[in-house]
């Protein structure tokens, strides 16, 4: 009975189609509001392998994963332009920081809807930023917004704030 119910389980999750026009949420550009769909789940293994190449300081698999003309938006209101700038400050920001680490805390996929034109997959992911030196460290928490376009990021705006002290946010 028990491989009975296994088999059906397994044969109705392999033929129960993925549904990517579930509406998961919205974007608004002026006056005109944009259905956001389930995006592409692949995508969360580009931004997986994007972090992962950080938390192994591959700062060239980072330079790999992106487009030549990159573009992200930091917290501080710095815009990098260029996949060779990003690299450039990802290697002086690695000088700075003996301690670096990315740990996702969560990860979705969404696809924004255009009439007019092509669809964009964003992944959007929470993540908790550890940095500093063998004397002290310091998290904070960031939410980055990923353009992916076939494969690599496209584009990023990265958003943080300082953890409270009920978080966990003491220096180590």
């Amino acid at each position: 009975m028990k491989k009975l119910l296994l088999v059906s389980l397994l044969a109705i999750g392999c033929t129960m189609p993925e549904n990517t026009n579930t509406k998961i949420g919205y974007e608004n550009d002026n006056d005109t509001s944009y259905d956001i769909t389930v995006g592409d789940i692949s995508s969360l293994e580009v931004v997986k392998a994007f972090f992962d190449a950080y938390n192994n300081k591959d700062l060239q698999a980072v330079y790999d994963m992106e487009h030549d003309d990159v573009l992200f938006y930091t917290p501080s209101g710095k815009t990098i332009m260029s996949r060779q700038e990003h690299l450039e400050l990802g290697q002086e920001f690695m000088d700075n920081n003996s301690i670096a680490k990315w740990d996702i805390v969560w990860s979705m996929s969404g696809q924004v809807n255009y009439p007019e034109n092509p669809s964009e997959n964003w992944v959007t992911s929470g993540v908790l930023v550890t940095t500093g030196n063998e004397d002290e460290t310091t998290t904070i928490s960031r939410v980055v917004d990923l353009q992916i376009v076939d494969g690599k990021v496209k584009k990023g705006y990265v958003y943080q704030r300082q953890l409270a002290a009920s978080e966990g946010n003491t220096p180590q």
